[in-house]
């Protein structure tokens, strides 16, 4: 199966390919890739839909949570890569093993 695009339903459907869609924003424009389709900005995995090579659909896995700073002036978002953690706070960039303490709370 070739890999397409079309827009239906205020969904975006991406068919065929065997790597799930990911967005790479650009500083005026975001994109669908590997299929490198421009859409809205704003636009989130959520309104993504990839049916698969088999002809299953499914939506792209989005594995964030959001904490709060000790002092609860902050958020911070922990995304789920593999299964890697990665951490928006500034501990998580200090840390030689990348794993700060909201990681730690977290596992």
């Amino acid at each position: 199966m070739e890999r397409s695009y079309y827009f239906k339903d205020n969904k975006h459907y991406v068919v065929g390919g065997i790597i799930p869609p990911v967005l790479f924003n650009f500083v005026d424009k975001l994109a669908i890739c590997p299929w490198w389709v421009n859409v809205p900005l704003g636009t989130t995995l959520d309104d993504i839909v990839w049916i698969k090579d088999d002809g299953t659909q499914t939506k792209p896995k989005s594995d964030t949570i959001e904490v709060k700073s000790s002092d609860g002036s902050s958020k911070y978002i922990i995304r789920k890569v593999g299964n890697k953690y990665h951490c928006s706070c500034p501990g998580y960039y200090r840390a030689k093993d990348r794993v700060c303490k909201h990681i730690k709370q977290l596992k």
